[in-house]
């Protein structure tokens, strides 16, 4: 069963520490989430926050849950589509909760209006969010914890740098969040494709006593049909009446995200998309920052971006490496964005890379096919063996009598002519 129980808040310098003690199978820890001071948490919103995230692991563990606070009857209320999206999309990695052990409050505290704080990597996603809705959002937020990991302070300390520059050349409050929850998520379901949206969605509600909306930055477009942690489907659902959390960017491309940063001045001195952790902001050589670069030189503007290479390595380009559809979407983008640009170079190896990764899909999805026939498989081959051997050792018997007869019809032939 994951059990989550007291929860806490405490004072601590200058900062905020809300904690609970979480037990999953296997495992027992105290989560903590680490706000600024001036925020101010109540227990409603951490209980919401925690149930965010209690149901996601009780999802990938046992399928059972409990806490003893109550939370959002919305929140509640959304629990069955929540397992229904989730579950529909990996049935072999999360289960449906068996048991639901959590009272619902019967009043909640009515949402913040006119508060809206939106989820800030500095990424494309984020920022193409910012570029547009300058002037309707109140605050960025970074959670350090999610993409780059606690113990990595010196990639903590670049990020918040270029963030805090973001937030002051724009005129928007920026707001930094630590947490260890990662710790309790990994061991549930997997990141990208499961837990990050829930994970963003429970730091929405610790904020939601000063702000009434969380906005998440899309990753895909609404014609991408792939699952993905954070989702058109999904992010609304993690809303409670106190918070209304909204999916933003679905109806553009990451290319098209990147084209409308290409004059934006903040993006062009610190757009971070880079998750390797190397030690730089943006390494230059993962797939995301190969992805990002092949974009901004096909619109004519990678010498103008100060966090990556003046130039891109075609090397570099030929190295990339798909492992899923989502990492094929974006390089069909960019090879789109090439032949439309008319750049042989980049099309042609792009185009290769795409090549590489559905061959190699169709090869495992053929290998898969065979190992899913099992047994069966195996009967059926062996019957069709032995039909075969049948045929033959009928055919053999028969060569075998033909044998036999043959010279005395040949000899009786021979006479007939003498």
């Amino acid at each position: 069963m994951v059990s989550i129980t007291h929860i806490s808040i405490d004072k601590d310098v200058d900062e905020t520490v809300v904690s609970a003690l979480i037990k999953l199978p296997g495992f027992e820890d105290r989560a903590w989430f680490r706000v600024p001071a001036g925020l101010s948490p109540d227990h409603e919103a951490a209980a919401d926050a925690f149930f965010v995230l209690g149901l996601v692991l009780a999802m990938g563990t046992d399928g059972r849950l409990n806490m003893d606070v109550q939370v959002s009857k919305r929140l509640i209320y959304n629990a069955d589509a929540i397992q229904s999206i989730i579950v529909g999309w990996y049935p072999k990695r999360v289960r449906r909760i068996d048991h639901i052990d959590v009272a619902a409050r019967d009043v909640d505290k009515p949402l913040i209006q006119g508060k809206k704080i939106s989820c800030f990597t500095g990424g494309v996603d984020s920022f193409d969010t910012l570029v547009r809705n300058r002037h309707d959002i109140d605050a960025l937020l970074y959670v350090h914890g999610y993409d780059v990991p606690l113990h990595r302070t010196e990639i903590r300390e670049a990020t918040s740098k270029h963030l805090n520059e973001v937030a002051h050349e724009t005129g928007i409050e920026f707001l930094e969040v630590s947490t260890n929850i990662r710790v309790f998520l990994n061991r549930a379901a997997t990141w990208s494709v499961i837990t990050h949206g829930p994970a963003l969605a429970a730091v929405g509600h610790l904020l939601s006593p000063r702000f009434g909306t969380l906005v998440i930055p899309a990753t895909h477009t609404f014609a991408d049909k792939y699952a993905w942690g954070s989702h058109p489907l999904l992010d609304h659902l993690w809303s409670s009446y106190r918070l209304s959390v909204v999916h933003d960017g679905a109806g553009s491309t990451r290319v098209q995200k990147t084209r409308r940063l290409a004059q934006e001045p903040a993006a062009r001195d610190h757009l971070r998309v880079c998750w390797q952790n190397t030690g730089k902001y943006n390494c230059g050589k993962c797939s995301k920052c190969v992805r990002t670069m092949i974009a901004l030189e096909l619109t004519g503007v990678l010498a103008d971006f100060k966090t990556f290479d003046s130039h891109i390595n075609l090397d570099d380009v030929r190295e990339l490496k798909l492992t899923n559809m989502s990492g094929r979407s974006f390089v069909k983008e960019n090879l789109d964005f090439a032949t439309e640009q008319g750049h042989r170079e980049i099309k042609e190896v792009l185009q290769a890379v795409i090549d590489e990764f559905d061959q190699s899909r169709g090869a495992v999805a053929q290998q898969k096919l065979a190992t899913s026939k099992g047994k069966t498989s195996i009967v059926v081959d062996q019957t069709q063996l032995r039909a075969v051997e049948k045929r033959i050792a009928g055919l053999e018997r028969k060569v075998d009598k033909l044998e036999r007869l043959w010279p005395v019809r040949a000899w009786r032939k021979l006479r007939g002519r003498s």
